[in-house]
């Protein structure tokens, strides 16, 4: 196991603290990570003195300890794509829990004055993004109230109850940021950009949970069902599995788990498969890695003209156009 202790003030800070836990060094911001851990990579970037980020792409042969025990006063948001092996042990403040789930895709967002833990089964495959913000750029830019509404979730954030989740939006975004190529120019300016639409989007949907009182109307146990159950429509993409089987799949009727699904997603079930299939569709052309009647076929169409109309209708354009001006 490997344990990093550390206090936040920046994310290039304490990427270079953990390379030194690891005995090794960062270049060009980017951290290898050592063959006795695991493979992979995590990147760090301040852009300011008071916002920075740290890209975590990758899995573990070893488990894996942070702890942070205090830091500069400011928002940290953790937006977590994490498959988790055995379980996941994550504490915030004195409080620590084990999440055995197999998926874990959430948003947290904490104080980063006070102290957290997280331990990361070896076998766990980690795609993270963590931002840091200061307050007093957040401060800057916010609304008085939004500060203080958020100010007050982050200093009473419970680690089990109350994160918003990864919706499609999210997961395309973060995909994007994954999957940046270093010899690619416009990389740094890329990744900021995604950086800075993603606090937009978890603004957005932390000003939707206030406004509707979502998802902390819903119980935790049947939060837990809906991310399992956006997990099943975002990785299977051949058909859209059937309505009894996925209420099967979370022990609930059909009506509750429709219903429960578009609160908490915003999006019927049916909607949000199709949209998590077209994105598919749409990375697979834009990568050039199949023709446009193969991208069709892999996500379920066997008709081409059916898969055209519904591309230009979530799209606004064409495959055959958005393969000529890729």
């Amino acid at each position: 196991m490997v344990m990093y202790s550390f206090q936040l003030e920046n994310f290039e800070n304490w990427l270079a603290g953990l390379a030194a836990r690891l005995n090794t060094t960062v270049s060009n911001r980017i951290l290898i990570i050592p063959a006795q851990l695991g493979s992979g990579t995590i990147q760090a970037h301040n852009i300011n003195s008071h916002l920075s980020y740290a890209v975590m792409n990758f899995k573990l042969d070893s488990d894996l300890e942070l702890h942070r025990e205090t830091g500069a006063p400011g928002f940290v948001i953790s937006f977590n794509l994490v498959e988790v092996q055995k379980e996941l042990l994550v504490g915030h403040r004195q409080q620590i829990v084990s999440d055995k789930r197999p998926f874990r895709n959430d948003i947290f967002l904490t104080d980063a004055r006070d102290s957290t833990f997280i331990r990361i089964a070896a076998g766990s495959t980690v795609r993270r993004l963590l931002i840091f913000c200061s307050h007093e750029l957040a401060m800057q830019y916010l609304p008085q109230d939004i500060f203080a509404k958020l100010a007050v979730q982050a200093r009473e954030n419970s680690i089990n109850d109350h994160p918003l989740f990864i919706n499609l939006s999210h997961r395309t975004m973060l995909k994007e940021l994954f999957e940046l190529k270093e010899n690619d120019v416009l990389m740094p300016i890329r990744r900021l950009s995604g950086t800075i639409h993603l606090i937009e989007k978890f603004l957005h949907s932390f000003l939707r949970q206030e406004q509707a009182a979502l998802p902390r109307t819903v119980k935790k146990n049947d939060l837990e069902s809906m991310q399992h159950v956006e997990q099943i429509l975002s990785s299977r993409l051949e058909g859209f599995p059937s309505l009894e089987s996925l209420a099967q799949e979370v022990f609930m009727s059909t009506s509750k788990l429709k219903n429960l699904f578009k609160q908490v997603y915003g999006h019927t079930l049916y909607d949000y498969y199709n949209k998590s299939r077209l994105q598919r569709a749409k990375d697979l052309l834009l990568t050039g890695q199949c023709s446009i009647k193969q991208a069709g076929s892999e996500i379920g169409f066997s008709n081409l003209s059916h898969f055209a109309k519904a591309f230009r209708k979530e799209f606004g354009i064409l495959p055959r156009d958005l393969v000529k001006g890729r």
